[in-house]
């Protein structure tokens, strides 16, 4: 998504996203999402700032039975664009702030950072999703496996009862 501060009106405007992006995460995949929503565009002279919440949809896998669902959780977006020329030494190129005078600035890596920052870091298909069995791999939620689940400690096999 790209935002041409040469054309942007003074003062409060809207901002409607709707695009689709890939995110790759070194563990796994989380795909491509959908990023849709609102954001509100405040400008002044000497900076940009964008703000807002989106919603971003794809498709995840469960951490607890490993099924595939579709998942939706609301990014809080936040960027500044400082218009000036400079750039500081030792910046870490952060997508959160832009030094940009004039032209088009992307805004696709402050977007994707924002829906990665926000992934849920649990990422389960329900709430009372049972997950699979330790035992036998069968996915619990369809049915009970039939392996013994009662719980030992080996430590204590050794005492008497």
């Amino acid at each position: 998504m790209k935002l041409n501060l040469d054309t942007l009106p003074s003062g409060r405007s809207p901002l409607e996203v709707d695009e689709t992006y890939r995110l790759d995460l070194e563990e796994g995949d989380a795909g491509v999402v959908r990023m849709c929503g609102g954001l509100h565009v405040d400008t002044t002279d000497s900076r940009v700032s964008v703000r807002g919440d989106l919603v971003v949809a794809g498709e995840g896998v469960c951490d607890r039975c490993l099924a595939r669902f579709a998942m939706s959780y609301a990014a809080d977006v936040e960027i500044v664009i400082v218009r000036d020329d400079r750039v500081d030494e030792g910046e870490d190129g952060s997508a959160w702030t832009v030094h940009q005078a004039r032209g088009v600035v992307d805004l696709e890596p402050a977007l994707k950072e924002a829906a990665l920052l926000t992934l849920p870091q649990k990422m389960v298909c329900r709430e009372d999703c049972r997950g699979i069995c330790t035992h036998c791999g069968a996915d619990l939620n369809e049915k009970p496996c039939g392996c013994d689940q009662e719980i030992t400690d080996p430590r204590w096999d050794g005492l008497p009862s």
